[in-house]
């Protein structure tokens, strides 16, 4: 018997969506929503996450805990923050937006508005499905200095994916073997710990990274 075709993140595109059309439909649709949204000068693109989206984002989240932790840092984070810019015509929400440098600046507000405050020192960019517009170039026009985009597919797999760290340098993102925010972490330590999270527990995982930190110190 053929297997059952594995589901994959619905994507939707509108096309000639003007600015006041998709300020009103985000308020609409309201904060709580499931759908995540992308803007891009009068293309609307909505997908509609899968379980397992959330839980890749809620590992490497761990792993962003445990850093900031263990160096002794503090950390903002905004899920799904929807980050906009009205005078380019561009808005997008990432899994997640992480203040560490410009934490203070952030502490104790309820939503990041790009008129008067600072992008996101980091956002974690999840994607089980391919979208048709092009979000890395949406965080470069909004100063964002790091992005971590973890790629792979729906299904049985989807913690074998591929992870790409992305450093702004000249308004233009340049693929990096790490970050500004942690320059001591590799890309490929993010995956190894996704990997043990997969084959030995999240728990052992973090035991794990912690060890591995202590290390290095």
């Amino acid at each position: 018997m053929a297997k059952a075709p594995k589901p994959s993140e619905q994507r939707i595109v509108l096309e000639k969506i003007n600015w006041q059309q998709f300020e009103a439909l985000l308020a609409e649709m309201g904060a709580n929503r499931a759908t995540r949204f992308t803007y891009d000068r009068g293309r609307l693109e909505m997908m509609t996450p899968l379980a397992e989206h959330d839980r890749c984002h809620k590992l490497i989240e761990s792993l962003i805990l445990v850093l900031v932790d263990t160096a002794n840092l503090r950390v903002e984070g905004y899920k799904a923050p929807t980050l906009q810019r009205r005078d380019l015509g561009i808005a997008v929400e990432p899994d997640t937006g992480y203040y560490i440098q410009h934490e203070a600046q952030m502490r104790g507000k309820l939503a990041i508005d790009l008129s008067t405050d600072p992008p996101p020192d980091i956002i974690l960019d999840v994607s089980l499905s391919s979208s048709s517009l092009d979000r890395l170039s949406l965080y470069a026009a909004l100063d964002i200095p790091e992005v971590w985009c973890y790629i792979s597919q729906p299904g049985d797999d989807f913690f074998k994916g591929t992870l790409q760290l992305y450093c702004l340098v000249d308004h233009r993102y340049i693929e990096s073997a790490q970050g500004f925010a942690f320059p001591f972490l590799p890309a490929k330590q993010i995956l190894q710990f996704i990997d043990q999270s997969d084959a030995l527990g999240l728990m052992t995982a973090l035991r794990v990274l912690r060890e591995w930190l202590q290390n290095i110190n």
